[in-house]
């Protein structure tokens, strides 16, 4: 049986609600409004967690390499999206710009409490872990890229905290090296299929390797998405992710790096939406009749009834009987209870059959 995982009083698990997380990123721009409107937007979308993440850009780039004047335009507001994006990838790398301070991060932690969303982040550099550690957060993720950096995946695995790993540009063989290094601390892993191309093509998301993944491992398993649309992560559900990671935006036509491959937020309510039915469409595995499904054989069902005249004291052949509607009487399903039969009443043809005709 696959574990449960308890994050700050909500259980993450096979048989719990699936846990959602508005991954924000750094879809805020550097901007603390814009940081605040997402974490409250995404809170009134029903999600249970908010996500950013945290880097130092002296941490995970050579100081040479980093641009003094990143290229892009970012936005300054929702409304703001008056220039084109550049292609992603064109970006600068790291964006200074959209990095928030450590007073931020404490900020937007205590206004995610006040909003009863869960507050944490990806760190991308070891002294990012550390910051976020301090700040005493309830989960942590890996980013994907860092799935092959094992000294990084060392330090997480003493952290004590449950673990979200992405599987973006990892094959099967990294995430077993992963997971095996992870498993040296006392920390549980979630395990999160994921392709990590922005925006990703469908032929390139393999939904089924979910399945292969709750073949293969104990870990709680679920879905991180750069798709466009909400269809994705909702049939991921239907297939037994039980966490569902998605980027999300105030307008998909804001400046930023990220924005055009997120959900907005009424695509992230109407995901949240249908992922709560589709849990409840999951159901029992035991195959049943419902009440509710009367109306409907009332109406459409069929029973048994005389195709000629049929004499009391007469053997039912079956020539003497078909199956019509509406359902009364006999079912269909006796058919052929019926046949060989001594009949005790006088019937016309096209005469519904009753249990009182052969007593």
């Amino acid at each position: 049986m696959h574990k449960e995982i308890i994050v700050n009083k909500k259980i993450i698990g096979h048989n719990q609600p699936t846990y959602i997380i508005a991954e924000i990123g750094i879809n805020h721009n550097g901007s603390m409004d814009i940081a605040k409107q997402l974490i409250e937007e995404s809170a009134k979308a029903g999600v249970d967690a908010v996500k950013f993440q945290k880097r130092t850009a002296e941490s995970i780039m050579l100081e040479s390499k980093i641009n003094k004047n990143p290229i892009g335009y970012l936005s300054k507001s929702i409304n703001d999206i008056s220039t084109d994006q550049p292609k992603y990838g064109s970006w600068s790398y790291p964006d200074i710009r959209v990095e928030l301070t450590e007073d931020n991060f404490r900020e937007l932690q205590e206004f995610s409490n006040k909003c009863g969303v869960e507050f944490f982040a990806s760190p991308w550099d070891e002294e990012s872990l550390d910051f976020l550690l301090s700040m005493n957060i309830n989960i942590i993720k890996i980013p994907s890229v860092e799935i092959t950096n094992y000294h990084f995946l060392e330090k997480f695995s003493r952290t004590k905290l449950p673990i979200i790993l992405s599987t973006g540009t990892a094959d099967i063989y990294d995430i077993d090296k992963a997971l095996s290094i992870l498993s040296q601390g006392d920390s549980e892993v979630i395990l999160l299929q994921c392709t990590s191309a922005y925006p990703s093509k469908y032929n390139e998301i393999d939904l089924n390797v979910i399945k292969t993944f709750l073949k293969k491992y104990k870990n709680i398993i679920g879905y991180s998405g750069h798709e466009p649309g909400i269809h994705v992560p909702v049939a991921s559900v239907a297939m037994g992710a039980r966490v569902v990671e998605k980027h999300v935006t105030l307008n998909k036509k804001m400046n930023g790096t990220d924005h055009a491959a997120s959900i907005d937020m009424s695509e992230l309510s109407e995901m949240v939406k249908s992922i709560r039915e589709v849990e409840i469409a999951l159901g029992t595995e035991i195959k049943q009749k419902y009440d509710s499904e009367g109306p409907l054989i009332s109406v459409l069902g069929k029973c048994l009834v005389t195709t000629k005249e049929i004499k009391a004291g007469d053997i039912i052949d079956a020539t003497m009987i078909t199956t019509k509607g509406p359902f009364e009487g006999i079912p269909a399903s006796k058919y052929y209870d019926i046949l060989g039969k001594k009949i005790t009443k006088n019937k016309t043809r096209d005469q519904t059959l009753i249990e009182e005709d052969f007593k």
